[in-house]
């Protein structure tokens, strides 16, 4: 599903926040294991389920729940923000969404 829109849609952006260092690999390793294709990988900081402050996602959340998605528009403002599972189709919806919306203004 993100390849689609990385592929065909230069406006999208993904950044990917890994809570899972070293299970079973480091931040390192999956971004070396990764490709130009894959979302950008933020390495550094303490999540808030570990009690982390001042960290990226506590400039939106305060759950300590994962995952965590935030949607931020072409005008760099907050779209949407989730907390828990989202389908890939429920993604998908938002993303077109911001899409269509950037096409209108």
């Amino acid at each position: 599903m993100v390849l689609e829109y990385i592929d065909d849609k230069p406006e999208v952006v993904i950044i990917s926040v890994l809570y899972d260092e070293y299970q079973p690999y480091s931040c390192s390793a999956w971004a070396n294991g990764g490709n130009s294709s894959l979302p950008i990988m933020i390495n550094g900081g303490v999540s808030l389920t570990q009690q982390g402050q001042n960290t990226l996602e506590s400039l939106f959340f305060n759950e300590t729940q994962i995952p965590k998605r935030v949607f931020i528009d072409h005008e760099l403002k907050v779209h949407s923000k989730f907390v828990g599972y989202q389908s890939h189709e429920d993604i998908k919806e938002i993303i077109d969404e911001m899409l269509t919306n950037m096409e209108i203004n």
